[in-house]
Formats: C-alpha cells, sequence, structure tokens
C-alpha cells in the first residue's frame, strides 16, 4: 500500500481530489462511463464539494455509494443526503447518482443494488477507528459472510452493527476487491498507527486488513 501524508485537511483534500479527478478522467479515455463510489460522514465534505468544482464529463459519471444507513434519503444521516448536498453541485451536479435505499425493505434494496450497480470503477473507503470500512464491523454478525468471496460473491450486502446505529447496506470484501482504483482517506494518529497494523496480517479484529492484504495498490490519503 501507499501512503501519502500531509500536516493539513485541506492539502490532503487537494491532493486527492485531484487523483480521483484524473481517475475518472482516465476511465472515461478507456470507455464510455465511469462509475464512482463514494463513503459518507463528516470527513469527506470537503473533498466532494472540491471534486464537484473539477469541469469533468460529469454526465458521463455514475455516483453511488460505499454504504448507506437504512434510512429516509432524506434524513440528516443518509450519505445519499450528503452526496445530494455537497457532491452534486457545480459541475458535478450532471453526474448520474444511484442511491442504496431505493426502498423501504432493506432487502429489496440491497436486491436492487446488486442488480442496477454493475462495475464500479473507483471507489473512496474510509475506516473508523475499530478497523471497520464499507460498514462491515468487527462486532456485525455478517462479519464473516461480509469478508469471505465465496460466501459472498454479491457486490452489496446488509450488516447490522452493534456499536454503530442503523442498519446497513454496504459493499462485501467481494464488492471491493473488484473495483480497479482504491483510495482510503483517513485523519489524525490513532488511525494511521490502526492502518498499519492492519497492513501486517489479516485479522477480523480490523476488517479493513482484509482490503489491504489483497489490494496493495490501494492509496491511502493521510493527514494529521
Amino acid at each position: 500500500m501507499k501512503i501519502h501524508k500531509f500536516q493539513d485537511n485541506p492539502q490532503q483534500v487537494e491532493e486527492l481530489a485531484q487523483a480521483i479527478a484524473q481517475s475518472i478522467q482516465t476511465t472515461l479515455q478507456k470507455q464510455d462511463h465511469a462509475t464512482l463510489a463514494v463513503s459518507g460522514g463528516k470527513s469527506p465534505i470537503k473533498l466532494f464539494e472540491r471534486l464537484s468544482r473539477y469541469d469533468l464529463a460529469w454526465e458521463k459519471v455514475t455516483i453511488t455509494l460505499v454504504d448507506e444507513r437504512f434510512l429516509a434519503v432524506d434524513h440528516p444521516d443518509s450519505n445519499e443526503n450528503l452526496v445530494r448536498n455537497h457532491l452534486l453541485i457545480n459541475h458535478a451536479e450532471k453526474a448520474f447518482f444511484n442511491g442504496l435505499v431505493t426502498t423501504r425493505n432493506a432487502l429489496t434494496s440491497v436486491s436492487n443494488a446488486n442488480l442496477h450497480i454493475k462495475q464500479i470503477d473507483i471507489a473512496i473507503l474510509g475506516m473508523g477507528e475499530d478497523g471497520h470500512t464499507a460498514s462491515i464491523f468487527p462486532c456485525c454478525a455478517e462479519l464473516d459472510a461480509a469478508l469471505d468471496p465465496q460466501l459472498t460473491p454479491e457486490k452489496y450486502i446488509i450488516t447490522h452493527p452493534k456499536t454503530a446505529n442503523h442498519e446497513r447496506i454496504g459493499l462485501s470484501l467481494s464488492g471491493i476487491l473488484e473495483i480497479p482504483q482504491i483510495y482510503i482517506s483517513l485523519n489524525g494518529a490513532k488511525k494511521l498507527e490502526i492502518i498499519q497494523d492492519a497492513a501486517q496480517a489479516k485479522t477480523k479484529h480490523y476488517p479493513i486488513s482484509y482490503v489491504l492484504a489483497e489490494r496493495h495498490d490501494a492509496e491511502i490519503f493521510w493527514n494529521a
């Protein structure tokens, strides 16, 4: 794995936004359409807003989610709500958005996601201080299945984390590993320590370790 280290958030945001924009352009040089999957939370807001100002062929881009809380899409904690307010603006308002919560039933929504969201070309993952990524929490009952591509070949799954609110829909390990370009955005000394520990060997204590073990080309953008 490659870690890009920055001393402040603005520099990290600028460099990561530039890398993502370049990946979108490179993808569109090879094919007619590109799909970008993004993570939620408060951390990506500045990144989303900066990325939205890049003058790209956004009409050829689909934006979807790495994971989502099973909530109404206008709920303050909805990742879709976050993306609509902070990424699908400026130049990026021309992009097509494909959300994960499409019905009032989680099983139907995850089925729709697996049916309609095909190849994801670029993903921005995050990581919690418990080593979770894409709503694959070390405490969730679905952990073993989520981390085993043979048990769970589906791209999206449902998880029920014990340490976080709400039922989730998110990428399985299988879904993550098939993405050509993976970026991981982190901040703070604690998360740097965790990601370095997770890179040593696969451990269910840190689900992200399974991504790092298989995808040595993942690029990490970290700021202090």
